[in-house]
């Protein structure tokens, strides 16, 4: 960028080639154009952009529990930072030479603390009543640590709940959403943080059966 001011030019304004020239506070402002941008289309660079617009898009969608999910990061790195890192390699199928994400793959939290057990998620009138195996839990993790659960549905809306994993040797979550269907669900996770959020476990996957 070039700043002028001549009193023989008097103010400029649009563009002329390159150039693209416009008045502000009585100097005239010059600033250059690339005459060609580049724009590079390989297989390698298309993939990637791929992956960024549907990490981009998962993140709107489920930024809420992104965001508790990776407590155990450095401060330069933001829980979207850290979302895309952990999942850039390992999340993606290739289907017809595209990435797709596989959400089994798919990590929603990443941390040192033990990940939690399902052995059991149904789907019934009142949403997605899901179990886990506290004990497998200890002694890592305590009762006043928590449980986070959530459910992504397909129309793009969001389930979620978190709790106090409690005493109980079997705890019981509940993703309240009456006569949901098992075909509406895109997706399903379970992860533990640490009461005072500064760990988390990975996420865990959960097959939601009707």
């Amino acid at each position: 960028m070039s700043v002028a001011q001549n009193p023989l030019l008097g103010p400029m304004r649009n563009s002329m080639g390159n150039f693209t020239v416009y008045t502000l506070n009585g100097m005239n402002i010059v600033r250059s154009k690339p005459f060609k941008v580049k724009d590079a289309k390989s297989e390698k660079q298309l993939n990637m952009r791929a992956r960024m617009t549907l990490f981009a898009k998962k993140y709107h969608e489920l930024g809420p529990i992104i965001n508790l999910g990776f407590p155990e990061r450095e401060v330069t790195k933001s829980p979207q930072n850290m979302f895309v890192s952990v999942n850039f390699t390992t999340a993606f199928v290739m289907v017809d030479k595209l990435p797709v994400i596989s959400y089994p793959l798919m990590l929603l939290a990443k941390g040192s603390l033990p990940p939690v057990t399902i052995p059991q998620a149904l789907i019934d009138a009142g949403g997605i009543t899901i179990n886990y195996d506290a004990r497998a839990l200890l002694p890592e993790v305590t009762a006043t640590d928590e449980i986070i659960a959530c459910a992504l549905l397909k129309s793009g809306g969001l389930l979620m709940t978190r709790q106090f994993i409690g005493y109980a040797p079997i705890g019981t979550l509940h993703l309240n959403y009456p006569a949901l269907q098992a075909e509406q669900v895109a997706c399903c996770y379970a992860f533990v943080r640490s009461g005072d959020g500064s760990k988390a476990s990975d996420s865990v996957y959960v097959e939601v059966k009707s």
